[in-house]
């Protein structure tokens, strides 16, 4: 097969632009994605295809329990309201606070007592919410005064999905584009990158951003990619649609005109059949992973260290809590090493609820049973605690996460499959989250679920769907009759002018249909999904629900599905702590639970709206610990953690835009919805992983792919 790019290569076909750019491609019925059977090669130590690890899945009797329990151990109203409250105080073990925030602006979100200008913590609980002299009989000698100074006091922000522990990794070697305003300057972040980074390391760019956001509004070319990396091995990716191989990554992949079209995707090819360097994500986003799954990686001390700096950056952001969906190459408990050391050594400065995600296709009962047999519901401590199952329960039922590309429609066996698995978490007590873009898919989960409540009740188990720009009125109420809850992500900030481009404005006007679910009184919680298919900036998903503009400023949403800012705040902090069940411990700053809070650096609510991507905290604490300071607080927190190996890029671009001007987010002239699509969909099979040799691979290694 050969996806051909005719005169002027595919450099002249990334702008995107209302009308269809130069892009002259092979005809698309030509264009077929190989399916092959999914027989498993000969031989009992199979290796993963790209890392060379042994395969992640396990019998059901392969993982003694003490070795399974050994590891799992390891890881172990506003406040301008104009109404008088009245102060609520419980008493500190000594009588006396350990800090005391005053001078404050504080936003509880506890409908009991929604605003204050004073909180008091002692040990790791809020002990007074209040007055200044409410809280008075908490001083003494030894309690710290911290003057807000008139500062926004929220609870900490919660992050309902996202995939921190795979992200974690990676994060301290990745040149992140979130948030930067310019192509010009993201390109010249990868020239002066390019000239520090060693061999045989990679430039890497892995997501969370959108040529939208640029003034360009395009993609960069492969010209300016070769251009500003040289003989320096570099890889762009751009959310889950396509990636940029520069000609040095070329020569390091080996890739030549004999090299196969990866899974799922096709490889852009001159006129000799050589790779250009553009791969384009067609049935399966393994086409991508499968070229970032060949890039070197950080030691495994190093992982850890570049997870310590990811937690920093959610910090700064403000941010105290999450939950992590899972991933393919995230088994349980062998690949979580890093966040298990972190965890064991009582370092984690986020509290991180997880799920376990299905690892071997077609093999998901055997997954969970394997687990189950080993692991109970809620395990771990405060900080790292397993919560359920998902995203991913069963691989057959999910869909899509490229609003580009036509969907794939889930095979006949799926329900068989689902209901398998279903029926046994449910038996045994577990939550569940099902990833579901689009209602077709919706529709067939939600008949399996009715199916398995028929049996085994599952309407107490605080089960829901993830994602769902697409669900209908009819899936709604299907939902909310069987106890469901939605876990939304701010995906569509990033790739609302794809969704456009393919759905057209009315159907993008309720993706997803916040007005409707409100109304319907469905719980729901706002996650990020970063840190490739989106932003991890949670701050970016808040300015998305109060807008309904995409960080490019095209307005998608309707009025009707417009939030105000105090319901977005709460989306991101008090709801997530229900899907997570957790709700009488976080979520609002309330005396009793946990003194987890940010201090933020600006007026949350009378900032103007086009600025609030740029929010971040001044001072953040967790558990009744400063874990972040800036400006006048940074003395109150940690040091920040050195950079190591001093090359890394989080040395010289760290966090969320620094590189971005103040202005991010403010572009609102004109709607830019066109989209020039690279390549056709092919709908005609499942997905089914195969290797460069014609062997199958099941999504099942330790080097983090999905």
């Amino acid at each position: 097969m050969r996806f051909t790019v005719r005169r002027g290569g595919c450099d002249d076909t990334s702008r995107l632009t209302a009308t269809p750019p130069s892009l002259t491609l092979a005809p698309t019925t030509n264009i077929r994605t190989p399916v092959r059977s999914n027989e498993t090669c000969s031989g009992e130590k199979r290796m993963c295809l790209f890392c060379g690890t042994k395969p992640f899945g396990f019998e059901a009797a392969s993982l003694s329990r003490r070795h399974f329990m050994a590891g799992a151990a390891a890881m172990g109203g506003l406040y301008a309201a104009a109404r008088t409250v009245e102060p609520v105080v419980a008493l500190a073990q000594d009588g006396k606070a350990d800090i005391i925030i005053e001078n404050a602006k504080v936003v509880t979100l506890d409908p009991k007592t929604p605003r204050a200008e004073a909180i008091a913590i002692a040990g790791d609980k809020i002990v007074g919410v209040g007055s200044r002299r409410d809280l008075e009989q908490f001083r003494g000698p030894s309690t710290r005064i911290v003057d807000a100074g008139q500062r926004v006091v929220v609870p900490g922000l919660n992050d309902a999905h996202t995939h921190f522990i795979r992200g974690g990794l990676t994060y301290s070697q990745e040149v992140r584009w979130d948030g930067v305003p310019s192509l010009a300057l993201a390109l010249q972040m990868l020239k002066e990158q390019a000239a520090r980074t060693p061999a045989p390391h990679w430039v890497q760019v892995m997501g969370g951003w959108t040529p939208h956001q640029f003034k360009e509004k395009r993609l960069p070319t492969l010209e300016e990619i070769n251009a500003a990396t040289g003989d320096v091995p570099c890889y762009v990716m751009h959310l889950y649609d396509r990636g940029f191989v520069n000609k040095a990554g070329l020569r390091a992949l080996g890739w030549n005109r004999d090299t196969p079209e990866p899974f799922g995707g096709v490889i852009a090819r001159d006129g000799s059949g050589m790779p250009t360097g553009l791969v384009v994500a067609t049935t399966s986003l393994v086409s991508l992973l499968s070229v970032f799954a060949k890039v070197p990686k950080l030691s495994p001390e190093d992982q850890i260290t570049s997870t310590r700096h990811m937690m920093r950056e959610l910090n700064r952001l403000g941010m105290t809590s999450l939950i992590d969906a899972g991933g393919g190459g995230q088994n349980y408990p062998e690949h979580y090493q890093a966040i298990a050391k972190l965890a064991a050594d009582k370092a984690l400065t986020v509290r991180i609820g997880y799920t376990l995600m299905a690892q071997r296709p077609g093999r998901e009962i055997e997954d969970y049973k394997g687990w189950l047999a080993k692991a109970k519901l809620y395990e771990g401590d405060d900080y790292f605690r397993l919560c359920g199952a998902g995203e991913y329960t069963v691989w057959a039922a999910g869909d899509n996460t490229n609003f580009a590309k036509d969907p794939i429609m889930q095979p006949p066996i799926m329900e068989e499959k689902l209901t398998e698995v279903l029926t046994f978490v449910a038996q045994n007590g577990w939550p569940f989250r099902m990833h579901a873009s689009f209602d077709f898919t919706a529709q067939r989960i939600l008949g399996v679920v009715e199916k398995v409540h028929k049996q085994v009740p599952v309407d107490k188990l605080r089960w829901g769907l993830e994602h769902c720009e697409g669900i209908t009125a009819r899936s709604l109420e299907r939902l909310q009759a069987l106890g469901g809850s939605l876990g939304l992500q701010n995906r569509m900030s990033l790739d609302g002018e794809a969704y456009v481009e393919k759905w057209g404005l009315e159907a993008s006007a309720d993706a997803p249909a916040f007005g409707r679910i409100r109304e319907m009184g469905i719980p729901y919680a706002l996650g990020t999904d970063g840190n490739r298919a989106a932003s991890h900036n949670p701050w970016v998903g808040i300015q998305w629900l109060v807008t309904g503009r995409t960080v490019g400023g095209l307005r998608h949403a309707a009025e009707r599905n417009l939030l105000s800012r105090e319901e977005a705040l709460k989306a991101y902090t008090t709801n997530g702590a229900y899907i997570s069940n957790e709700e009488d411990k976080k979520g609002t700053l309330s005396v009793g639970k946990w003194a987890d809070l940010a201090v933020l650096n600006e007026d949350y609510f009378s900032i103007p709206e086009d600025r609030i991507s740029q929010m971040s905290a001044a001072l953040t604490i967790v558990g009744g610990k400063v874990v972040y300071g800036d400006g006048q607080y940074a003395g109150l927190a940690p040091a920040a953690l050195a950079v190591a190996p001093d090359w890394l890029p989080i040395k010289h671009y760290a966090g969320y835009g620094r590189q971005a001007s103040a202005d991010f987010g403010s572009r609102h002239a004109g709607l830019d919805d066109g989209r020039a699509l690279a390549a056709a969909m092919i709908a005609d099979a499942m997905p089914t992983v195969v290797g460069d040799d014609g062997r199958s691979w099941t999504l099942g290694c330790g080097c983090g792919l999905l």
